[in-house]
């Protein structure tokens, strides 16, 4: 089948290190593994002939005009002056960009004629709707995040919260399938309207055959001033809702009971600063190594360094997240230690495939911590049982997954068609 794979999310460089840009990558490497025809369009993608080469699939950037630009950029230089939050500008930046997305889109998909439409939902992003109605196809939604909450809730808002949440729900009910990542958002998904027939669960993978039992890199041990330590790692952006914060300070508790520990974080983010910080008035620099971003491939050369890697998800009320590091840190065959938490608590077995704890519990970490420390053959036991009930949540078999939603779609005659939506489609 062909297929036109859209993401207009500005924040997402189709070629960077964040977890949207690999998620995206990976899924669409594996749709043209499986011998599809797969074409992609994004509003930021910094090398398009990496992103070729990466995937297999065609791209076309579809940049933000110099207009929308100039706008965003008066709009932050207002709100920094008026000390404010951006939130307002941003989306209204996304807004206006529909406009010219939907533009090279619609070029594309009239080259391709594709079979239908795979869109990464972004607030505000309509093309997906609108190409679906106009050449009659499937839209299938992939939903991440339910974007008008974490607006709100972690951004600083989005300067219009109302709109924000009817546009959300009506994108929502737009698309022939919803697909969210998490059965966390199938409540969200029950709020906003959505049929239930019209939603399915599909939470994110892992490339296997970059993630594997890896021997350490003795060299790389070295540089970092590994030798003879017990290795805490963490792989992630640094922001709040991944509890990095909180694992800086269980670790300085640990690290007061035994010397011969240290703490690998890989990964950068917002937060960083205050972390720098956190250490210095701690005083552990001697035995944290932040090693800022690397590159999606060399990641398994810092996992295999790490005796133990941490998701240490901090108590959240809505944990919607199918958190990427995880999966990768079971695929990497290392023992994990996990918040109790969300989907964290479905795919980490306790006791089997990984030690949990419950979120914000500092004594209960360093307790799963210092057991593990203790414990070199149940490292061992649980990082082989992660590695094995890993091997069921490839891209490829997510894949796989999603054709065959996709050509029940084609085949149900009562498929929604786009030739008489039931509403009219935002900013048509």
């Amino acid at each position: 089948m062909r297929s036109l794979y859209l993401c207009s999310d500005q924040g997402i460089d189709l070629t960077g290190l964040k977890g949207g840009s690999i998620h995206v990558r990976s899924f669409v490497r594996a749709l043209t593994g499986l011998g599809h025809e797969v074409t992609v369009i994004g509003t930021k993608v910094s090398s398009p002939e990496s992103f070729r080469a990466a995937t297999g699939a065609a791209v076309s950037p579809a940049p933000l005009t110099r207009q929308n630009r100039m706008l965003l950029r008066a709009m932050k230089s207002g709100n920094r002056f008026l000390g404010r939050s951006d939130g307002r500008g941003r989306n209204l930046v996304r807004a206006f960009h529909n406009a010219e997305f939907f533009r090279v889109a619609d070029e594309c998909a009239g080259r391709l004629l594709p079979s239908f439409i795979y869109e990464r939902y972004s607030l505000w992003g309509t093309a997906g709707q609108r190409l679906a109605r106009k050449y009659s196809i499937p839209l299938v939604l992939e939903v991440n995040s339910p974007l008008a909450y974490e607006d709100e809730k972690y951004r600083g808002g989005s300067g219009f919260p109302s709109l924000a949440r009817w546009a959300e729900r009506r994108i929502w009910r737009g698309a022939d399938l919803l697909i969210g990542v998490s059965k966390a958002l199938l409540t969200h998904f029950e709020k906003a309207g959505v049929e239930p027939g019209h939603a399915q669960i599909l939470p994110n993978a892992v490339d296997t055959s970059l993630f594997r039992a890896e021997p350490e890199d003795v060299p790389l041990r070295s540089q970092l001033n590994l030798k003879g330590r017990f290795v805490v790692g963490f792989v992630g952006s640094f922001k709040a809702w991944h509890g990095v914060d909180f694992l800086v300070n269980t670790f300085a508790g640990l690290l007061r009971e035994n010397a011969a520990c240290h703490l690998l974080l890989v990964g950068d983010g917002p937060m960083r600063p205050m972390l720098e910080e956190e250490i210095r008035r701690l005083g552990v620099q001697q035995a944290v190594a932040l090693v800022g971003n690397v590159p999606h491939e060399e990641v398994p050369r810092y996992l295999a360094l790490m005796d133990v890697a941490v998701a240490p998800y901090p108590p959240l009320e809505d944990f919607y997240f199918s958190p990427l590091k995880l999966y990768e840190y079971m695929a990497g065959c290392r023992a994990v230690v996990a918040s109790r938490i969300g989907q964290v608590a479905e795919v980490v077995a306790d006791g089997l495939t990984g030690l949990l704890y419950e979120p914000g519990d500092k004594e209960a970490l360093i307790g799963c911590l210092r057991r593990l420390r203790a414990d070199e053959n149940l490292r061992r036991a649980l990082g082989q049982n992660a590695q094995a009930a890993c091997s069921k949540n490839s891209w490829r078999q997510n894949a796989e997954r999603v054709v065959g939603w996709v050509e029940l779609l084609l085949k149900h005659k009562g498929c929604p068609t786009r030739t008489a939506p039931k509403a009219p489609l935002l900013f048509d």
